[in-house]
């Protein structure tokens, strides 16, 4: 026995009005043609649903019975309706996948991500944290489309790099370090500091961060490695080193156990946008044109 949904739903309508007339205007259909397709149902089932006399329509106590499992039905179907909907929506909505390592650019992160939304409602953003030296692999793989990232970096051709941010950098300690209650620092006066850096990563790109060689020609002090930032910042919370970060990190891990202490004479950290410059992703382009107009650094170029 096959009976059709829409059937159920004219069952379930004439049940609630309990006249022909006002049920067939709400189902948008004749009164004979209500009246046709109840009495297939009830043929179908073998059971009168209704009693009907020309003052009034009645449920049977058939009807009755049947009334909470149609309604169930007809409210399963509506659900199954929506959900396929839903998944439509989501499949045709525009995507971008924005991935973050450490800090991003900090407000400006925020800031270009809010103007996306704000001027295209329907899209789906997805943020995701990477690692240091994850930005190329991530964006080749198709995981993420756009990534904020420190400069400098190793990439290959088709990455492409743009300027948004600039910050100073700040030396990490823990609160009780005995640089910690510094207004500023110069960088020669760690020459007895440890320093904590990041594992596995490009030669030159570590050596930049941590100032390798200083000015004067002398070399820091290398201590424990780690490959995330959280990693860094939990060996400096632990009294194993001192560590090089950009500003926007002491308002984005913001610890008890730490400080951040500006350094005065260091190269300031820059943040960049990267993404594939073959990207399919219309999405890719608007977002960069927001960071872009976000951004306070005009016409920079690294890559």
């Amino acid at each position: 026995m096959d009976v059709p949904i829409h059937v159920i739903r004219y069952f379930c309508v004439l049940a609630e009005e309990l006249h022909f007339g006002r049920a067939a205007e709400r189902l948008s259909i004749t009164p004979p043609s209500l009246s046709q397709q109840i009495s297939r149902l009830e043929q179908q089932l073998d059971v009168k649903l209704f009693d009907r006399s020309p003052r009034k329509v009645e449920l049977t106590a058939y009807g009755r019975d049947l009334l909470p499992f149609a309604r169930r039905v007809q409210d399963d179907h509506d659900q199954l309706l929506s959900w396929g909907r839903s998944i439509r929506r989501e499949r045709d909505a525009p995507m971008l996948r924005v991935g973050v390592v450490a800090a991003g650019a900090g407000s400006l992160t925020t800031a270009a991500i809010a103007a996306t939304m704000q001027a295209i409602p329907q899209a789906r953003i997805e943020m995701r944290r990477l690692g240091f030296f994850d930005v190329a692999d991530e964006l080749e793989a198709g995981r993420v489309d756009v990534v904020f990232a420190p400069w400098p970096m190793q990439l290959p051709p088709r990455v492409r790099a743009e300027p948004l941010w600039r910050e100073p950098r700040v030396l990490v300690v823990r609160a009780d370090h005995p640089l910690a209650t510094r207004d500023e620092i110069s960088i020669l006066e760690t020459a007895e500091q440890m320093f904590v850096s990041v594992a596995n990563g490009p030669v030159e790109v570590v050596n930049w961060w941590i100032v390798d060689p200083r000015p004067d020609g002398s070399r820091p002090k290398r201590g424990p490695t780690a490959d995330s930032v959280e990693g860094l910042l939990e060996l400096v919370a632990a009294g194993a080193g001192v560590n090089i970060a950009g500003q926007s990190a002491s308002q984005h891990y913001r610890r008890d156990e730490l400080a951040y202490v500006p350094i005065t004479d260091i190269e300031p950290a820059t943040i960049v946008l990267c993404s594939l410059s073959d990207s399919q992703n219309p999405m890719v382009t608007r977002f960069r044109e927001t960071a872009q107009n976000l951004s306070p650094l005009v016409n920079a170029t690294f890559h």
